[in-house]
């Protein structure tokens, strides 16, 4: 983790999220896969583990797309909401709230922010994550 001014750098690697969170529609939580080298395009995805992410610290949780992908989601039927990949630069702001992280029952590390007003679902916005699905990130908290 890299601090840029009052900014904190969690990790990068492509934006995914486990399907529970769309099939609870709690939306609360992403993880990021490294994204294997051009030299090691055989190596698998190594999860980031946001070991030393400032939890309980409040703010913005800001995707910046740094790499363009292709997605293999259909997105959220229920919602009305598909992939829509941003562009290079683009920083999306996917949720505003207390820093968190949980272990996920697969093994990864999960990372999101918990909102002030107490709401059960949608903790982060469903359409801003569907426009970082599988899109290589750098993952920002910000004030």
């Amino acid at each position: 983790m890299k601090h840029t001014m009052d900014t904190v750098i969690l990790g990068a690697g492509a934006l995914n999220w486990r399907a529970d969170e769309r099939r609870t529609d709690r939306y609360g939580t992403v993880h990021l896969n490294r994204v294997p080298s051009a030299v090691d395009h055989d190596a698998t995805p190594d999860p980031e583990r946001f070991d030393t992410a400032p939890v309980g610290a409040h703010g913005r949780l800001v995707a910046v797309i740094v790499g363009t992908r292709p997605t293999s989601h259909i997105g959220d039927l229920a919602r009305g909401v598909a992939p829509k990949p941003a562009p290079v630069g683009t920083e999306i702001t996917l949720g505003t709230g207390t820093l968190f992280v949980e272990a996920s029952r697969y093994g990864n590390t999960e990372i999101g922010v918990r909102p002030d007003d107490g709401r059960d679902h949608a903790w982060l916005d469903p359409a801003a994550l569907y426009r970082c699905h599988e899109q290589t990130v750098r993952l920002e908290l910000r004030p």
